[in-house]
């Protein structure tokens, strides 16, 4: 359903590529130190971690503010540096913006 302008989510999409052997430690490590800290950021509304297979992960987040996904690419690339370099290079991709068009079901 597109809701044009009602709509105030942006969301963030990085993704990186590791050693197949390493999603599962990369993505307890995420879980454990770096989603409560994103968390805290204003406008925090949801997280994902997503392994795509071959060693490619991706996360996902999405915010209330512009702002918000900023600021959690910015916290993303400073903890990445410090706590996952020897695991992958900075992203290779971050796709970022306003969230258009939304659809779902309710659980």
């Amino acid at each position: 359903m597109y809701r044009g302008d009602e709509m105030n989510m942006y969301m963030s999409i990085r993704r990186y590529k590791t050693d197949i052997n390493l999603v599962d430690e990369v993505m307890q490590q995420i879980e454990k130190s770096f989603l409560p800290q994103i968390s805290q950021i204003p406008g925090f509304i949801n997280y994902y971690g997503v392994d795509s297979g071959d060693g490619v992960v991706a996360f996902i987040n999405i915010f209330q503010s512009e702002d918000g996904a900023e600021q959690s690419n910015r916290l993303a690339t400073k903890w990445v540096k410090e706590n996952l370099s020897s695991y992958f290079p900075m992203p290779a991709d971050i796709t970022a913006g306003k969230v258009r068009v939304l659809g779902g079901k309710s659980p």
